[in-house]
């Protein structure tokens, strides 16, 4: 654990800051999301701008999902096995390059919507690996008596962070030009990759041998099967992930589509679009306040099943009332929602899984969690097609009710919770 443990305060309070590991982790955490966010916004734009097509700016996610789809066993057996600072730095320096790669491709030879896809799938496997080992490092950096502090502060700094870097990126494209914003992300990433190398000092518990102590090590495709096993032996943490895979699969064909959205319904064009995405991580910041503030850890299962019914019926807000106001409004709420149950749920695994396991816990989740996702933004693209962006909001609001409803059911996953003994049921 580290060293700097700073006194507890009040849920969000800025001290854990004090430990200078997390303040690195923190602020290189903050600036990749700042990048990024405008990097998103500028692949978005560059792609819908070129083609006009929601299935071309589909397969952007579809790419950066697949790639999560293919690496997730690998990058959470990876986070398990090397050291986790370490992995977090080889990510932002293979991301940076990949848009390095982009910006030299659009300056010599414009755009080509396969060159894009490549990036994205790059971007996708890459954040695949940095995502767990992010998890995974920050109980050791922080402590169990900080972690949900820690947890709030990043979640709610990042959502300002995306709501400044997706407004921002808008009036930055529409200055400047997309060339410039993935200019930036590159950077950002090299700033991140700088801080993340600062962090010393602490430790990880070390993992024994296979079986009986021994000191051998176990093979990868051992330590995936062991992180099978433990996500289907704990039911509870497995209907979370089956669920938030189906909710998932319709939530994609809302956020992947808000540049239809903003362009084809509300007629705001690039501003819209830079604030409907805005709006929406802005919201994340106060439902991960009230994480921490209330300590959901102790409902848990009653804070998902709540937050993902909640979810899809502000999603029929955007369908009901089109227009530019309600519209930010209902984004944000959307945010408000997502952000309480990311959080809740990233504090009660952080606090049950022990840490020798979170990689893997982190990388099947990310698998089981994601892998309808491309099925989703491919599906939605075709309603948009065949009967428009009103329609597919709607069959996406009415399908996360009834998914999340379903399993408001289950006796394991109401009483999932954080019971006050790490690694336990």
């Amino acid at each position: 654990m580290s060293t700097e443990k700073p006194k507890a305060k009040g849920p969000g309070k800025p001290s854990v800051l004090r430990n200078r590991n997390f303040a690195r982790l923190f602020f290189a955490g903050v600036t990749s999301a700042s990048g990024f966010a405008i990097g998103q916004v500028a692949l978005t734009v560059i792609v819908y701008t070129s083609t006009n097509s929601a299935l071309d700016v589909a397969y952007i996610g579809v790419s950066f999902i697949v790639a999560t789809i293919v690496f997730s066993l690998v990058a959470g057996t990876l986070v398990d096995r090397h050291e986790r600072r370490k992995l977090m730095v080889l990510s932002d320096l293979a991301r940076a390059a990949s848009l390095v790669g982009l910006v030299v491709s659009l300056l010599l030879f414009g755009f080509n919507l396969a060159v894009v896809l490549v990036v994205a799938f790059v971007l996708g496997a890459f954040t695949t690996l940095f995502q767990p080992a992010e998890r995974a490092l920050t109980p050791s950096v922080v402590g169990a008596e900080q972690l949900q502090n820690a947890n709030a502060l990043v979640q709610s700094t990042n959502s300002v962070i995306q709501f400044a870097s997706n407004a921002g990126g808008g009036v930055l494209i529409a200055a400047v030009g997309v060339t410039v914003a993935f200019a930036l992300n590159t950077s950002t990433f090299m700033a991140s990759a700088l801080l993340i190398l600062g962090i010393v000092g602490f430790s990880v518990p070390k993992r024994e041998g296979a079986e009986g102590g021994q000191t051998s090590r176990p093979s990868m495709i051992d330590d995936v099967r062991e992180g099978f096993r433990y996500i289907v032996n704990y039911r509870a943490l497995l209907e979370l992930t089956v669920s938030s895979g189906l909710a998932n699969f319709f939530l994609v064909m809302i956020f992947q589509f808000y540049v239809v959205y903003a362009y084809d319904v509300l007629h705001g064009g690039v501003t819209a679009f830079a604030l409907l995405s805005g709006l929406f991580p802005l919201g994340v910041a106060p439902g991960a306040y009230v994480s921490a503030r209330f300590n959901t850890v102790r409902r848990a299962g009653w804070v998902f099943i709540f937050s993902g019914v909640s979810e899809g019926i502000v999603a029929l807000g955007l369908v009901a009332f089109p227009n530019l106001y309600t519209s930010l409004i209902t984004v944000f709420m959307l945010g408000f929602f997502l952000g309480l149950l990311n959080t809740t749920w990233l504090n009660t695994v952080q606090l049950i899984v022990p840490t020798e396991m979170q990689g893997r816990y982190f990388g099947l989740d990310q698998l089981g969690s994601t892998a309808v996702i491309p099925i989703g933004q491919v599906v939605g693209g075709v309603i948009i097609s065949v009967s428009g962006v009103l329609t597919d909001y709607a069959v996406a609001g009415v399908g996360i009710i009834l998914v999340i409803g379903i399993f408001a059911f289950s006796p394991y996953l109401r009483t999932l919770k954080w019971t006050g003994k790490a690694g336990g049921q």
